[in-house]
């Protein structure tokens, strides 16, 4: 994205620079929306197509050979999926598949993007070659040494684009649609090549006929009356809240059967399946009856295609609650069945197969889980067992599944073939999976949205579940799993939190780096690189894949550290001394408590719950140190923490913990408690006049330097401070009642108005300083603004009084960013606006933004900000 610039304005000061902002991706998207086996790159090629936000990623299976298969994949360093092609995509891709023309050997990917735009490409060895060619010939040598060695670079990608267009298009071939369907896009393609299915929007089903005859290899034509596709059309539908969609199964002599599952208005969901006629463009219903119609071109040799007998139709009503996914099955092999197949559908209490031709009906009950994905198992040789269906079913909980359908057929080949029996076994847990691909020889790549993707092996004996142990209370199936994990692929996301921390090293390695090339390094130049290099702490991930990382900033972002944990509301770093760099404790809120972990090292050896384990084998001492459950008498374990900090106030080097009921400060070296107020009691040293509120605490923050402000419910605003006369006390300085509830708070401190004291301050290798904030920022509930309030009293804003309000309901600022005029009054009415302008501060933080290379700059800026409220 370019960088964008703010020139300032002839009424403002006139030694104020010019601000550029630039914005760019760091680090690319992780999260896995769907994936699709093919064979893209070659004709023999086992590929996966993954799509990845606005990204495609080709990645391709090394298939191992029979000696190797059967010994040890972690002492394996070969890589067995690497990445060999990345394609950008203008715009988020929502459903993907592959399709297969008659005269080309390799596969083609279809997709589609969720501003309603599709398009077709296929991977060009022409193309290819001409890139690699173009390379330096460093990159050349080492390609042609070892072709799958690294990915393709460049502005021309080896892809060529068959068909591009939108579903929205007014043109005669494709009429405009309606509003954007609630569970959609749906994607679905006919086993016989015939068309591609889509559910974009409400009430309609988008059909595009596959011209089948296209030779991917002739020149590109536009249009979509030539080339790969025929006339699309949109085909009016009853169903309206459609939550699945697949094409059944059939014989050649049949429509294209369109399996929907659908839910009414009374919450009660269906089945029922519609004829494609491409012909006629349009869908034969489930209750009417084709017409017999002689064909048009006598010497078409391709005989007319009409609907199964209407008792074979595929129709089930009042399936499982909370089903959302169809797998279609194919039609009993016997000659004298029917040539309509069945399909299956995955509830979240149980798995029913059904088929309306077989008059048959399967269920298996299964533990109550929602089932998100799905892939058939089939090894790449294409030999299958003709009485057994296997399919891999992952849920929401990271477990993968076995899904067994037998059919009646015997090892002669006798038998009707009609389904059996159902079984659903549970193999072992891994990611949350968004996309299941079976690639042979037992292994399957799991791609996640919520944590990182995985290549498993299936084993055919369990194992123990590593770390584990033991369990009395697990059940078998816990301790044992049939998963190996082979590789994982990093996903940062979801992001729910981060934060940016200091690098210690980073400013020692950068340079003695850049002064063997640039020369020698100033102090001044050492001090703005500690400044900028920095970590990134991330809470990523749901639920059980929720990890803590550590990521570095720069030229793309390297994970240092992740560690399993479920169930944190929140959590702080807390030095055992305010002038340590290190922290020694990570305190960890829950929904009903808060514990603690400590590092484990000669220093907190005098911490009396590092000693419990009684652990002293000195031979096998990590190195480094090791996280270990502690406690801080002096903190509130069965209560869970709203904020937790270091304070430093004079001489007195504390620990801080507000909980719903308290505030209380604790002596680091002693780690007990000093001093404490309570929300009912209205404890502590205030010479204002206390009311004792007797309410409950629901959000806090504090600074270092002592200051603390808490909201108490009600909307009730509290400002303390440490004072430092004698021993540590709180002090209330101020309180405001507002009139909503209070959904977040922040008291950082902007960095000091001259520029030597920000060179000092915080950064590491230097003495640390506890500043002091003077301004607080809070967000409301049922309010689109962000509020600052003052800290520091005066003739025009005493404490706690507004000194600016920032808008951030869309349309309406004043043109300046978002922020309006001063005030200390507005109407309600005023800020409710729109349902579609609901933008509610959750979390927030107040940061200095400057650069270091123009200090004066800084200073200048941040004097003219900090003007309004310094008088």
């Amino acid at each position: 994205m370019a960088p964008t610039a703010t020139a300032p304005s002839s009424q403002e000061d006139p030694n104020l620079s010019e601000v550029g902002h630039y914005v760019v991706t760091a680090h690319p998207s992780g999260a896995v929306m769907t994936a699709v086996k093919c064979s893209f790159l070659s004709p023999d090629s086992v590929d996966v197509a993954i799509a990845k936000s606005t990204r495609l990623e080709i990645r391709q299976f090394i298939q191992p050979t029979a000696d190797n298969d059967d010994d040890d994949d972690d002492n394996d360093s070969t890589e067995q999926l690497p990445l060999l092609l990345t394609l950008p995509i203008n715009g988020r891709i929502t459903t993907l598949t592959s399709i297969k023309f008659k005269h080309s050997k390799k596969d083609c990917l279809f997709f589609t993007t969720e501003r309603g735009d599709y398009a077709l490409i296929s991977y060009d060895e022409t193309l290819a070659r001409m890139n690699m060619t173009g390379t330096a010939a460093t990159t050349a040598n080492a390609a042609s040494a070892n072709p799958r060695s690294s990915a393709f670079i460049g502005e021309h990608y080896p892809v060529k684009t068959h068909a591009s267009g939108a579903f929205t298009s007014y043109s005669t071939s494709v009429m405009a649609g309606g509003r954007q369907a609630e569970c959609g896009p749906l994607m679905a393609v006919d086993p016989l090549q015939r068309c591609v299915a889509l559910h974009v929007y409400d009430g309609y089903v988008t059909v595009i006929p596959i011209n089948k005859d296209y030779d991917i290899n002739t020149n590109v034509t536009k249009g979509l009356t030539t080339g790969p596709f025929k006339d699309a059309y949109h085909a009016r539908i009853e169903e309206r809240t459609l939550l699945s969609m697949a094409f059944l199964e059939t014989s050649i002599d049949y429509l294209p059967q369109l399996s929907l599952m659908h839910q009414d208005a009374r919450g009660f969901q269906h089945v029922i399946t519609h004829g494609v006629d491409v012909k006629a463009k349009g869908l034969v219903f489930l209750g009417s009856i084709q017409k017999e119609k002689e064909p048009s071109d006598s010497s078409s040799k391709m005989p007319a295609m009409k609907m199964p007998p209407k008792h074979d139709r595929l129709k089930i009503s009042r399936i499982d609650g909370g089903s959302a996914t169809l797998i279609p099955i194919p039609p009993p092999p016997s000659r004298n069945s029917s040539k309509l197949g069945g399909v299956v559908i995955l509830g979240q209490r149980q798995v029913t197969y059904h088929s309306t031709a077989e008059g048959i009906t399967r269920v298996v009950p299964i533990a109550p889980s929602i089932l998100l994905s799905y892939c058939p198992v089939m090894e790449n040789d294409g030999n299958a067992t003709p009485n057994v269906l296997r399919f891999l079913v992952g849920d929401e909980k990271g477990k993968i599944h076995l899904l067994t359908v037998l059919r009646n057929i015997t090892p002669e080949g006798n038998g009707d073939g009609r389904v059996t029996t159902l079984h659903f076994d549970t193999l072992g847990s891994a990611s949350a999976s968004s996309a299941l691909v079976y690639l042979g020889r037992g292994r399957v790549f799991v791609g996640s949205q919520f944590g990182d993707s995985q290549l498993v092996k299936i084993l055919e004996t369990p194992v123990p579940v590593s770390g584990g142990g033991n369990d009395e209370k697990k059940s078998a199936l816990d301790q044992n799993t049939y998963l190996r994990i082979l590789e994982e692929y990093t996903n940062l996301g979801p992001i729910v939190d981060f934060d940016l921390r200091p690098c210690i090293n980073s400013a020692s390695s950068d340079s003695a780096s850049r002064g063997k090339v640039h020369g020698e390094v100033g102090e001044l130049g050492k001090a703005r690189d500690q400044h900028r290099q920095s970590l990134v702490v991330t809470a990523s991930g749901v639920a059980k894949d929720g990890t803590v990382r550590l990521v570095r900033n720069g030229v793309g972002m390297r994970e240092h550290a992740a560690v399993e944990m479920t169930g944190i509301k929140g959590m702080w770093g807390l030095r055992r001394k305010f002038s340590h760099d290190d922290d020694a404790f990570l305190v960890q809120s829950f929904v009903t408590e808060t514990r603690i972990l400590g590092v484990q090292n000669a220093k907190d050896a005098d911490v009396d719950a590092m000693e419990k384990e009684g652990d002293t084998d000195d031979d096998s001492e990590p190195e480094g140190g090791v996280l270990a459950e502690v406690r801080i008498p002096g903190f509130k374990s069965m209560k869970p923490t709203l904020f937790a900090g270091n304070v430093m106030v004079g001489s007195f080097d504390l620990l801080l913990q507000v909980v719903d009921d308290a505030i209380r400060l604790v002596d680091s070296e002693t780690l007990e408690m000093v001093t404490e107020w309570t929300a009912f009691s209205g404890d502590g040293d205030d010479d204002s006049d206390d009311d004792g509120v007797p309410s409950m605490i629901t959000v806090a923050s504090a600074n270092e330097s002592g200051q603390i402000v808490v909201a108490l419910r009600g909307g009730t605003l509290l400002y303390f401070e440490v004072n430092c006369d004698g021993s540590p006390k709180l002090q209330r300085l101020g309180v405001v009642c507002l009139d909503r509830e209070i959904s977040c708070i922040n008291l950082n401190p902007f960095n000091s108005l001259t520029p030597s004291a920000s060179e000092s301050g915080m950064d590491i290798g230097g003495d640390r300083v506890a500043k002091k904030s003077a301004m607080v920022a809070i967000g409301l509930w049922d309010d689109f603004s962000v509020c600052l309030l003052s800290l520091r009293g005066n003739l025009i804003n005493p404490i706690l009084g507004q000194i600016l309000r920032i808008n951030l309901a869309p349309g309406g600022d004043d043109g300046n960013g978002g922020f309006s005029e001063t005030e200390t009054e507005h109407n309600p009415d005023d800020l409710a606006g729109s349902a579609s302008q609901h933008m509610m501060a959750r979390s927030l933080c107040l940061v200095t933004l400057d650069s270091l290379a123009s200090s004066n700059n800084a200073f200048v800026n941040k004097k003219t900000f900090h003007s309004g409220y310094e008088q």
